[in-house]
């Protein structure tokens, strides 16, 4: 019973971080369509992000916290740049010109790219010798291929548009399926977007490393990434009525400041801690799910047949991308079974002569 209750939980935590980031990608398309451009958008978020997760980092780790040294906050400055700057405002551009169900697509890229990052780095070995590589670069390429085709490839329609729209979807006067004409560019942008992600993992590992207190370090990014996106967004977009905030606008800066940065952040270091990092990814499909059902019923999206497909590739990637990283975990972990075992019988015959 008890660990029924220890994996139901963890489960229910990650449901209700893929509902947040899905509410946050039909919220974000809504607000654009009606006019708020992207990058005042972005200069937003940071802000509220800040404020929200400013109390974790004070109460979770005042009594644990190193000291910041000037090394470390340089590279935190530098995930700032990389994992929040420059991501979403590939992120809101790229959602811009395409759908809520494309964005979450190209989401499931994220494990790909970063194993592809991390090859030169030293971090992942290719190991095609193995069945467990062969599943990585497989699911890798297949991940990649799923993406170009939904980017390129649209065809007949599979899903129609519903006889309704949310209220203000329809006060946006646009139709989503008009994105398309920039089909390309949006979903470009996204793939952008993923790569800054990656890289931003494999940066923050790092600081992770050196900086064990991931409150903090977060709420510094976010800070440093507040003022960076606002003085780019301001020089782009100067005129002060372009930022005032209408009801929907407030309702979609705050929602993504805390629903998507603070509380999915908590949620998802506790999954991490609960079932480690692999369990997260698990769910990156639920994602595109939920978004393409929500963005058919509440902005009136059409499901191509390119999509479709394109999407489905995507998820077998990922899977199988997951599948062997699995089995690499598991031959690592027998494998230094068997190096302690082996010290063991040394130790023990050392005992005896």
């Amino acid at each position: 019973m008890k660990k029924t209750g220890n994996d139901l939980l963890p489960f229910i935590a990650m449901v209700i971080v893929q509902l947040g980031y899905a509410g946050s990608n039909i919220v974000t398309k809504i607000v654009m369509d009606t006019g708020m451009d992207p990058f005042v958008q972005t200069a937003y978020r940071p802000i509220f992000a800040t404020i929200s997760i400013a109390p974790f980092a004070y109460f979770l780790e005042r009594k644990t916290r190193p000291r910041l040294t000037l090394s470390v906050l340089f590279q935190i400055f530098f995930c700032s740049i990389i994992g929040i700057t420059a991501n979403q405002y590939t992120f809101c551009i790229g959602l811009k010109y395409t759908t809520p169900t494309i964005v979450c697509a190209i989401d499931n890229l994220i494990p790909a790219f970063t194993f592809l990052l991390a090859v030169p780095f030293g971090l992942e070995n290719l190991g095609l010798r193995s069945i467990a590589g062969q599943a990585k670069l497989i699911g890798t390429i297949v991940c990649v291929g799923g993406a170009m085709l939904l980017s390129l490839y649209r065809g007949p329609v599979v899903i129609g548009q519903l006889g309704f729209q949310w209220k203000y979807a329809e006060s946006s006067g646009k139709d989503i399926n008009s994105g398309h004409t920039n089909f390309l560019l949006g979903p470009f942008i996204l793939i952008i977007s993923s790569v800054t992600y990656a890289l931003w993992l494999i940066i923050q590992a790092r600081v992770n490393e050196k900086y064990a207190a991931p409150y903090s370090s977060t709420l510094l990014m976010f800070l440093m990434a507040s003022f960076q996106c606002v003085i780019i967004s301001y020089c782009v977009v100067p005129k002060a009525s372009e930022w005032a905030l209408t009801p929907i606008r407030a309702i979609s800066v705050v929602y993504n400041g805390t629903v998507c940065s603070s509380l999915a952040l908590y949620l998802c270091s506790w999954c991490i801690e609960k079932k480690g990092p692999l369990y997260i990814s698990m769910f990156n499909p639920l994602l595109l799910v939920i978004a393409a059902f929500l963005s058919w019923i509440l902005l009136g999206e059409k499901l191509y047949i390119g999509i479709v497909v394109g999407s489905i590739l995507t998820v077998v990637g990922l899977y199988g991308f997951l599948w062997g990283q699995k089995k690499e975990m598991e031959q690592s972990e027998n494998d230094l079974k068997e190096e302690n075992k082996e010290e063991n019988e040394l130790c023990k015959a050392d005992l005896e002569l």
